[in-house]
């Protein structure tokens, strides 16, 4: 294994890890005066505000490169930054985390789609059966086993909200593929913050009229720190990195590690019990990561 290889692995576990707390922070938001839009921007004015000192003598070297390219980094910054977050919270607000997850998991496939569309990327065997195998690994995590939890679920308009958002990241990611290599992975990130920050004011200001315009509780600051330094500085620069390394197709299979680590969240802090499922939901993923990672020599 290449050290490139190592690294992108590390950061891409990194990124799903952090990205898994991420939805029980927008479910527990819900208890508090957060709305979706008032968190998606106090979350990126934080990520902005820690991430300027380091980043802005590298954006004024590279202005010419992003004004020459500012169409792309506006669609990419408004699927990225706008449009995924602010949805997935809108969800949670009528939709349970599990569905969220449930939908989630089907980014790969849809990864894989856009990747042969915008770029006719090729996809071997191996790769198809691992996405299909991690797949396998993530229902059975998030059914539990048994296939039956999947007519007890409801669907509401929270669903549509996150299919939406899923749609909006599997873009953003593989038209990450057209900021050249070359790029600061973390000005490139700072520039987009900023551009979604400001797609994102004008809705903060509306859902805030009728409510409050500062987050108040401890818990408002707590929720707020976890996903603008974590959710967002580390998982974002994570991701970015591993896709620039391995591409989105195989990164995408990182994904389905978030019901993983969410059944490590769920165990931890609201008492769920190990199951025999998560063995199962594990061992399936990982053989799907490990078989997307083996190159097939021609000849």
């Amino acid at each position: 294994m290449s050290k490139k290889l190592f690294l992108a692995i590390i950061l891409l576990v990194a990124s799903s890890f952090f990205w898994s707390g991420n939805f029980f922070a927008g479910k527990v938001a819900h208890l508090t005066e957060l709305s979706p839009f008032k968190l998606s921007f106090f979350r990126w004015l934080l990520a902005l505000l820690i991430l300027l000192p380091f980043t802005y003598t590298q954006i004024i070297k590279d202005f010419d490169y992003y004004r020459k390219n500012l169409l792309l980094m506006i669609l990419i910054s408004i699927l990225g930054v706008t449009i995924f977050n602010s949805f997935t919270y809108i969800s949670l607000k009528t939709t349970m985390v599990i569905n969220s997850t449930l939908m989630a998991s089907v980014a790969p496939v849809l990864m894989i789609g856009f990747s042969w569309l915008i770029f006719r990327t090729k996809t071997t065997i191996l790769q198809f059966a691992g996405i299909f195998l991690s797949l396998l690994g993530a229902f059975s995590i998030i059914l539990k086993g048994n296939l039956s939890n999947l007519y007890n679920l409801y669907f509401t308009a929270g669903d549509l909200w996150m299919v939406t958002a899923v749609i909006s990241w599997c873009l953003y990611s593989v038209l990450l593929k057209k900021i050249h290599s070359s790029m600061s992975q973390l000005a490139s990130l700072e520039v987009m913050i900023i551009i979604g920050l400001i797609f994102i004011t004008p809705f903060y200001i509306l859902e805030s009229i009728n409510s409050t315009f500062l987050p108040s509780s401890n818990l408002d600051f707590a929720i707020i720190s976890y996903v603008g330094i974590f959710a967002s500085i580390v998982a974002f620069f994570s991701w970015n990195k591993g896709v620039s390394i391995i591409g989105p197709n195989r990164a995408s299979l990182y994904l389905h590690l978030i019901p993983v680590f969410s059944s490590i969240w769920a165990i931890s802090f609201l008492n769920e019990q190990f199951a025999f499922f998560h063995v199962i939901g594990v061992l399936f993923i990982l053989t799907g990561i490990i078989l997307s990672n083996i190159k097939i020599k021609n000849g």
